[in-house]
This record gives structure tokens, C-alpha cells and sequence, in this order.
């Protein structure tokens, strides 16, 4: 998921997900799952990887690509199962950034796509299988408000709803700060 922060106050962040399944067995999740997996795919909206397993190399490979087109930042992801990509990751320069999946790191930035949804100031093209994983999200409340998505009562997926959040947070943290210092566009001024 790429979430490019707004470049002045009435922009939008805009939001450029991706998404894989394996092509061994998206007929089989359409079957299972009645889900238009092999529409999306058609569509562009939904990529496969070789195999019946989703193929993480694939994914880096793509992940790299992408680093070349857009300045990407930073990279949020889940300690839980992504220790050997985001070391892929790092490798290949990349900036990775532990995100939590309890309150505390994901209420923030839930809270702010939920003001932002509501303000109208998210942009993603309609993009089907986002919009179904929005449309699929249940948020747990704690008893000192803080909020995140709760995957055992969602109803169907929500991993591009979680992807979402987490890149909202590092967009809303860099902003477009591009890291240059003053002094690289003018000279230091000595008294």
C-alpha cells in the first residue's frame, strides 16, 4: 500500500494499493470465498505470483520496482511473520519501520483515516478490493477509547484496510519532508 501525503492543505492523500494472491488457487477462493478474485485480477486490481503459495520474492521484486518510480520513505510492517522480507527489504535499502498491530500503534492513524474518510480528504480510485476491505473492517474499542481493526470479528479480509492504516501513519509522519537541509539550496550564513 503507497499513500502519498497531500502536497498543501486541500489535497488529498492518495492511496495506491496492491494486491496478490497465488494463481494456483484463485479459482479455488472464488469458489470458496465468493469473491470476485478472477474479475479483479482481469481488471488489474489483483495481481498473482507463480505457485499455490503467495511467492514473497515476487513481491520484493515488485516492492523494488516500485522504489524506483516513487520516493518511498519509509516501509511499515508487522514484526509477526516478516522478518526474512523486511531484512530482503532493508537489503535492497529500504527503510523499514516495526508497526505493532495493538492499540497503541494502530489507534493514531485509525482515528485519522476515519476523520479523513469522513472530510472527504482520501483518494483511492475506487479501487475495488480497498473498497471491499474497508466494507469488511470491524473496529475494537478499548475502555480508554482507542481504537484498531479486530480481525477475528471482521467479517471477510481486512489485510489492505490494516496495510492502509500503517502507510497512512508513516505518510502522516514524513509528510513531504523530502530529508533536505535549508543550506543545500542556499549558502550558510556566518555572524
Amino acid at each position: 500500500m503507497l499513500v502519498f501525503p497531500p502536497t498543501d492543505e486541500d489535497d488529498h492523500y492518495y492511496i495506491l494499493p496492491y494486491f496478490w494472491l497465488p494463481e494456483e488457487t484463485l479459482d479455488l477462493r472464488v469458489r470458496r470465498d465468493h469473491v470476485p478474485y478472477d474479475l479483479w485480477q482481469r481488471q488489474g486490481f489483483l495481481m498473482t505470483t507463480e505457485g499455490n503459495v503467495v511467492h514473497y520474492g515476487f513481491i520484493e521484486n515488485f516492492i523494488e520496482e516500485l522504489g524506483t518510480r516513487f520516493n518511498i520513505r519509509e516501509i511499515a510492517f508487522d514484526r509477526w511473520g516478516a522478518v526474512q522480507m523486511s531484512q530482503n527489504l532493508e537489503g535492497l535499502g529500504f527503510t523499514l519501520v516495526q508497526f505493532g498491530q495493538g492499540y497503541r500503534d494502530m489507534s493514531p492513524p485509525t482515528k485519522e483515516l476515519m476523520k479523513l474518510t469522513l472530510e472527504q480528504k482520501i483518494a483511492h480510485n475506487g479501487h475495488p478490493v480497498l473498497r471491499w476491505n474497508m466494507d469488511n473492517i470491524f473496529i475494537k474499542r478499548d475502555p480508554a477509547g482507542n481504537i484498531k481493526p479486530d480481525k477475528e470479528k471482521s467479517t471477510e479480509k481486512i489485510d489492505g484496510s490494516v496495510a492502509t492504516i500503517m502507510a497512512l501513519d508513516r505518510a502522516i509522519r514524513c509528510g513531504n519532508d523530502s530529508g533536505d537541509s535549508i543550506y543545500d539550496e542556499r549558502e550558510l550564513l556566518i555572524l
